[in-house]
């Protein structure tokens, strides 16, 4: 599947009460107390401003956040939102890059609505080419709207740990048995251990022909979220070196644990290590009172899509919606188009891509 369109006008579906109820205004440092409570009770940890300024410090994005206020000036709804160039330097407003989804978040439907509908003047405002909206739970209905459905996320529920294991197809469960019988690796929750994360997803990275970002960016989810960001990583146990690992969020508001990054050296698959990380993932959220696990992004019929089917794990349909000025003609790159990219990428030897990675990736808004 790939774009679709909406052409129905939203605003006209607007009535006059709805619009006079609310301000769609830019975000301000005054704000941030009241804006991460909304976030943190009726979001994702991506909508608090912690992650704003992981993004902005990181990248250099620029902010185009907005609140929907009532006529009492209280905030009831949040569009996180920035800015960057993109690969073709076209300037682009993105909620969010490197978050799979975020949905409009927000204490009341018309608010949301609202917002909704707001949005395309943010595009003609801060001189964009196009803005893109990574949702989940909600649709886009207005203008010049596309949407992209290619992509998945896959979440897991998280009651106890044999109701999760039990999920599992019989063959994952015979994996993750052997795995602990043979008592290969051991689980660490340290996050001195993120240089060598970091060596694990910079490599795995390159084998996918992917640039990485660079250390500081996880870094920084542990300077700016330091009761939400835990690095899980997995050691070999008779020589104590990281073989994989994964980056972890907790999400009060939606109870759920996040994994956005991951990755672990492929010479250890016959031992079955990504299934002792995700099962020590599932097994963190349950121990955190976690509802669910949010297993990431992936294409419908990927290596990745087949293997989190196994854990029992439910797809569900993202929804990419664009407006852009040109009616198809910008937007997000078609990743499907560049296969040749990444066998460059691969190609190209390490000490290179390394350097480049780090530069290029603000670029891709991945």
């Amino acid at each position: 599947m790939g774009w679709e369109y909406f052409d129905h006008d939203w605003r006209n579906l607007l009535d006059e009460r709805v619009t006079s109820m609310f301000r769609f205004v830019p975000y301000a440092a005054s704000m941030r107390e009241e804006w991460d409570c909304l976030a943190l009770s009726h979001g994702t940890i991506y909508h608090t401003t912690a992650f704003r300024q992981v993004l902005l410090d990181s990248f250099g994005y620029q902010c185009v956040y907005h609140a929907v206020q009532d006529h009492t000036g209280k905030i009831c709804a949040l569009v996180p939102l920035v800015a960057g160039r993109n690969l073709a330097l076209d300037k682009a407003g993105v909620s969010l890059p490197f978050v799979n989804h975020a949905d409009i978040c927000g204490n009341n439907p018309d608010a949301v609505q609202f917002a909704g509908a707001c949005l395309p003047e943010l595009r003609d405002k801060f001189g964009l080419a196009y803005i893109e909206l990574r949702l989940k739970d909600q649709e886009i209905i207005g203008p010049g709207w596309r949407v992209n459905l290619q992509n998945y996320t896959f979440v897991l529920p998280l009651e106890d740990e044999a109701s999760a294991l039990a999920l599992s197809t019989a063959s994952n469960r015979n994996h993750i048995r052997k795995v602990y019988k043979n008592d290969w690796f051991t689980v660490s929750f340290d996050s001195r251990h993120l240089d060598g994360f970091y060596h694990v997803y910079g490599k795995r990275m390159k084998e996918l022909g992917s640039p990485a970002p660079d250390i500081t960016f996880f870094q920084r989810f542990f300077q700016y979220l330091p009761d939400h960001a835990f690095l899980l990583t997995v050691l070999d146990r008779q020589t104590k070196k990281v073989v994989g690992g994964m980056l972890l969020l907790t999400s009060p508001g939606d109870q759920t644990l996040y994994y956005p990054y991951g990755a672990t050296l492929i010479e250890y698959n016959p031992k079955y290590l990504n299934n002792f990380m995700y099962w020590e993932a599932v097994r963190f959220g349950i121990r955190h009172g976690m509802k669910q696990l949010d297993l990431g992004r992936s294409p419908a019929g990927s290596g990745t899509y087949k293997y989190k089917q196994q854990w029992g794990a439910k797809p569900v349909q993202l929804k990419y919606f664009v407006a852009d000025r040109c009616g198809g003609a910008a937007g997000p790159p078609d990743r499907n188009k560049l296969g040749i990219f990444v066998k460059m990428w691969q190609a190209i030897p390490g000490f290179i891509t390394d350097l480049a990675g780090r530069r290029l990736i603000k670029y891709l808004m991945p």
